[in-house]
This record gives structure tokens, C-alpha cells and sequence, in this order.
């Protein structure tokens, strides 16, 4: 028979146990949603940038972008922001559609997010339509008003 102090000492320890377990698994699950949400807006804006990246959508393009992103293209070209939009607006090059999959983002202490991904990008190039299956790396930056891209760089798959 089990004396009535040992069983109230491990109902409390039982008890605790279970509060500490509950509240570790709250701390948790909230670490969880909240890096979660910040993958959902790095995965949204990746996608906005790429369909703001035609003539009719600088505007748009350039709030996305760090003033000193590089931007490294499958074809080794690099750009600036600058050149970028400059390239856009001079119609050598645009994209007309991503086809994106086996998107990861990895995110670290909110302060700047990787980004990977597969995609077929159907693009034109000097007036040529094309569509490139590469895999594509971004990084983005926190910034006060929100997140910039500050890097890209591809490879054809």
C-alpha cells in the first residue's frame, strides 16, 4: 500500500511535468507559426518580384530590391538593380512567367532569409522567347519597412 504523502508528491510531480511539457510545446509550436509566416512572405515576394519583372511593373520591381543586390543570371550576366531595371526598361530582357517548385526557405533570426528553388522561367531575351529550367538561389535582407532581395543567383538545371 501506497502511503497518502507519496502519492500527493507524485500527483505533483506528474502535474508539473505535464505543465512544463504543455508550455515547452506552446513555446515551440509559436517559434514554429511565426517562422512559418515569415516563409509564406519571403515565398510571396520572390514570386511578386518575378512577375513585376517587365516594363509595365518597375515601379513595383524596385520596392522589392536592395539598392545594392547583385543579380547573378544562369548565363554568368551580372546585374545590379540599376542595371536591372535600366535592361527591363530597354526591353533586353523580361520575364513573362515563373513556373517555381521545390520551394525552401530557410530564415535566420528574422534578420535575412535564404530562399532556394527549382523553376521553369519562360523569359525573352533580345526579342527570343525563352523558357530556362534552372535552380535558383535568393537571399533576402530585413530591412525596417519590410524585406529586400540583396542577392540571386542561378544555374540551369
Amino acid at each position: 500500500m501506497i502511503d497518502d504523502t507519496v502519492m500527493k508528491s507524485k500527483n505533483y510531480y506528474l502535474t508539473a511535468m505535464k505543465s512544463t511539457f504543455l508550455f515547452l510545446l506552446l513555446l515551440v509550436s509559436g517559434s514554429i507559426l511565426a517562422q512559418s509566416k515569415t516563409e509564406a512572405v519571403i515565398i510571396k515576394l520572390s514570386a511578386e518580384k518575378y512577375a513585376s519583372m517587365n516594363p509595365s511593373s518597375l515601379d513595383k520591381l524596385k520596392t522589392l530590391l536592395d539598392d545594392r543586390m547583385i543579380f547573378i543570371h544562369s548565363n554568368g550576366m551580372t546585374e545590379t538593380k540599376a542595371d536591372m531595371i535600366q535592361h527591363i526598361k530597354e526591353g533586353k530582357w523580361m520575364l513573362r512567367k515563373v513556373d517555381s517548385r521545390e520551394v525552401n526557405v530557410r530564415v535566420y533570426k528574422n534578420n535575412f532569409a535564404v530562399l532556394t528553388a527549382k523553376g521553369i522561367f519562360h523569359a525573352t531575351n533580345e526579342g527570343k522567347d525563352m523558357d530556362v529550367d534552372l535552380y535558383y538561389t535568393e537571399v533576402w535582407t530585413h530591412v525596417k519597412d519590410g524585406w529586400l532581395l540583396a542577392s540571386r543567383h542561378a544555374s540551369k538545371n
